[in-house]
């Protein structure tokens, strides 16, 4: 087995193109070279200047290769749905459209996924009292409750106690850090399936809803990883400089500066940076803003790359681990999607370790290859050619009491300033990738 490597940093292919020179003035401004940012740009036709504090564009859409293993940061699955985004971005590398294989590892044995659609692989007694608790759930709804404000209160409203417990309480604590009695249900959207009571039934004596949820089929580049998707779009664009931070913001004045002193005046911006960290550069920001932005709250995310010099986890794409016990809340493979992600008859495997607790990295790994061990072919430390922990310091936006009123605030007051903050984390969202394109188009809308 080889060593681990701990990073915080990306490395693999060679950055897209950098403009030289400096420039004093600008229409539109974009900050931020991932997928909003370049959506944006390239939807107002090139008339914009792009700055990325990265060498290279893409924002957590990039790919790092070692020793011919391809790792994203974590799942990357593109989900488009909105025909524009499909037209536009659907076809700009080859790309390969998956079905997908997942599973919760529950029970010493698989359950399909969604859980509260597939009662039919839990236990019988658990089937039982998950039925019971949303026939009973199903009557409270129907007798007029309204749909509760917290995520903790939204799941029993819909699923019951049952399903909350076997499933949605612990593996949304671990992916959160949280109790989900401290986060709204506003986060939820697309995102949790919520399926009626006949629906429930059915998945609890059929198969016929497996393919349940937002993510039952996705695209995704045929070689290269995501990265090859985002490369795409940046080679389309002439006016992306990279390695520019910017540092200070002036609303008022309508300015940035840059981490190397360089001042650039702009008429219109587009921020794609964290909203919480905008709010940290901006010089004329009032102390209600700052307060707020303050209260803007996330989790970052630390997950491992693990190059494994066999095939693994029977053809899942990615399994779900809501045991509190184990480290990780999910463990996939990129290359049971995709097999170029990987060297022949390899597998390239991302865990994301749960959030809100500490984590003995050795000790993790060895719980971790138990787990992709239980999912598959057995594996051990001898089998591991790479190892890198790797951390996401802006992971899941945590939709406390706060978040709404303070994103508001800090929104509110960017646009009085000319400002659209726009991405999953400028706008302070749980979103997907498509979603980010979406944003940089109706930002370049508006400033149509």
């Amino acid at each position: 087995m080889v060593g681990r490597v701990d990073t915080d940093e990306w490395g693999g292919y060679d950055a897209p193109l950098v403009i030289e020179g400096a420039v004093e003035k600008t229409d539109t401004l974009i900050v931020g070279a991932g997928l909003a940012g370049m959506a944006t740009a390239m939807f107002l036709d090139g008339e914009s200047l792009v700055l990325e504090r990265e060498s290279r564009a893409g924002g957590l859409a990039v790919t790092n290769v070692e020793l011919g293993y391809r790792f994203d940061a974590t799942g990357h699955w593109l989900h488009m749905r909105d025909p524009e985004m499909i037209a536009r971005f659907g076809a700009v590398v080859p790309m390969r459209q998956v079905y997908r294989k997942s599973a919760i590892l529950a029970y010493g044995g698989l359950v399909a996924y969604p859980f509260q659609s597939n009662l039919k692989d839990v236990p019988p007694a658990v089937r039982t009292d998950c039925l019971v608790g949303a026939m009973e759930a199903y009557g409270r709804r129907v007798s007029g409750t309204p749909v509760p404000e917290m995520f903790g209160d939204f799941v029993l409203h819909h699923f019951g106690e049952g399903i909350a417990r076997e499933f949605m309480f612990p593996y949304n604590t671990k992916l959160w850090g949280v109790p989900p009695d401290e986060i709204s249900n506003a986060w939820c959207q697309r995102f949790v399936p919520v399926p009626d009571l006949k629906q429930i039934i059915e998945g609890a004596f059929t198969d016929r809803n497996e393919k349940a949820g937002y993510n039952a089929a996705f695209s995704y580049p045929a070689t290269g990883g995501i990265d090859a998707f985002s490369s795409a779009l940046a080679a389309g664009l002439r006016n992306v400089h990279l390695d520019r931070d910017v540092v200070r913001v002036h609303l008022a004045e309508r300015w940035v500066e840059t981490a190397d002193g360089e001042r650039i005046a702009w008429n219109n911006l587009v921020s794609t940076m964290p909203l919480k960290e905008l709010v940290g550069v901006l010089v004329d920001a009032p102390d209600q803003v700052r307060q707020a932005g303050k209260l803007l709250s996330s989790t970052a995310v630390t997950y491992y790359d693990l190059g494994l010099d066999r095939k693994v986890m029977n053809g899942l794409h990615w399994a779900y681990l809501p045991d509190p016990a184990l480290p990780a809340y999910r463990v996939g493979c990129y290359s049971n999607a995709v097999d170029s992600m990987a060297p022949d008859g390899c597998s390239s495997v991302y865990v994301e370790l749960a959030n809100g607790v500490g984590v003995d990295h050795d000790r993790a790994l060895d719980l971790v290859l138990g787990v992709i061990s239980q999912l598959g072919e057995p594996v051990g430390r001898e089998n591991v050619k790479v190892w890198r922990i790797r951390k996401i310091p802006y992971g899941y936006v945590i939709y406390d009491r706060h978040w709404e009123r303070a994103r508001s605030t800090v929104l509110d007051h960017l646009a009085t300033g000319g400002v659209q903050s726009i991405g999953r984390y400028g706008k302070w969202v749980y979103s997907s990738m498509e979603d980010a394109l979406v944003d940089g188009r109706e930002a370049a809308r508006k400033l149509a």
